[in-house]
């Protein structure tokens, strides 16, 4: 069974706590201390969270130097995390100036026919982090990598919207369990130059 990410941070920090780490921009995960101190926190919560922020950075996963933009690569971490499951998850991954990720934030979770998404809610946590550009990275239960006119249109306005924050969006990447394993929407030719 899987449970709501507040109910869980519920158990750890107390439900207000939660509740107001939970719909902060960009989420919880990369709140500052002083971000956290506008929150009016309980101390104990306070230093709950900032011990969740340390433990969960550790969770990202490794990539070869350099290859945090190459679509093999990035399937090849994601995949087998994200192929198999029954509802669609949207990953976005904040990359620095030297092709290192930076974070990774879950940006959109949904059902199994598709999850609603904004650039807003993609670009969001990545200025936060002052990303230099972004992944995109989503799986389709339906086992079919073959992307959807939303797929497609999300990418381009995704695609327009960082040319404009100054985050380009290097590759959008999708990945399920059949028919080829993952497509990159880059190779594709969806990514083409404004």
């Amino acid at each position: 069974m899987t449970y709501p990410e507040v109910d869980l941070l519920a158990v750890l920090v107390g439900d207000c706590a939660a509740r107001k780490v939970s719909i902060a921009p960009g989420g919880w995960r990369t709140l500052s201390e002083t971000e956290l101190d506008r929150l009016r926190l309980r101390p104990r919560a306070r230093d709950a969270v900032i011990a969740l922020q340390k433990l969960t950075l550790r969770e990202y996963p490794e990539f070869p130097a350099g290859k945090v933009s190459d679509a093999e690569t990035v399937a090849a971490v994601y995949g087998p995390r994200l192929a198999s499951l029954e509802h669609e998850i949207v990953i976005a991954i904040a990359v620095d100036g030297q092709n290192r990720m930076l974070a990774e934030f879950e940006v959109a979770k949904g059902g199994k026919h598709g999850a609603a998404l904004t650039p807003a809610d993609v670009l969001r946590p990545l200025i936060r982090v002052g990303a230099s550009a972004l992944i995109l990275l989503h799986n389709h239960p339906s086992g079919d990598p073959t992307p959807s006119k939303e797929d497609i249109h999300l990418t381009k306005s995704l695609r327009n919207a960082g040319v404009v924050v100054g985050i380009p969006l290097l590759d959008h990447v999708i990945v399920a369990a059949r028919a080829g394993g993952h497509v990159s929407l880059r190779h594709l030719g969806v990514l083409e130059e404004l």
